[in-house]
């Protein structure tokens, strides 16, 4: 078992604060919190993808979620759940300072597909 208490990166530094990184079975879990300053764009320019499957919790703010021919999506607003796949891009708008915590999933079968 590992506790750790909720705390969040502070504005001037990286908006990515990892709080839990554990590897068991196969399947590696990684816990941790964003900051995210209103008028920024995630990420910066295009879309990111990354090979974990990710559910956040919108704690505070909002963004608004962009389809790739960047369209409007959606917003994740506080107190809402997103869930993304591994390989799916995303991106978004920042449109409050936003807090949210977030969780990824990877087994080590997608991560050696996905390395190939």
């Amino acid at each position: 078992m590992e506790i750790k208490t909720i705390t969040y990166p502070k504005e001037n530094d990286y908006y990515n604060k990892e709080l839990i990184k554990q590897t068991n079975e196969g399947i590696t879990t990684i816990c941790g919190t964003v900051f995210l300053k209103k008028g920024s764009r995630i990420p910066a320019e295009g879309f990111s993808t990354h090979p974990f499957n990710e559910i956040s919790i919108i704690i505070k703010g909002c963004i608004e979620m962009l389809n790739e021919d960047h369209s409007v999506k959606g917003y994740l607003k506080e107190g809402m759940v997103v869930h993304i796949n591994a390989s799916e891009p995303h991106a978004g708008n920042v449109l409050e300072d936003t807090k949210l915590i977030y969780v990824l999933n990877q087994s080590d079968v997608l991560k050696n597909d996905m390395d190939i």
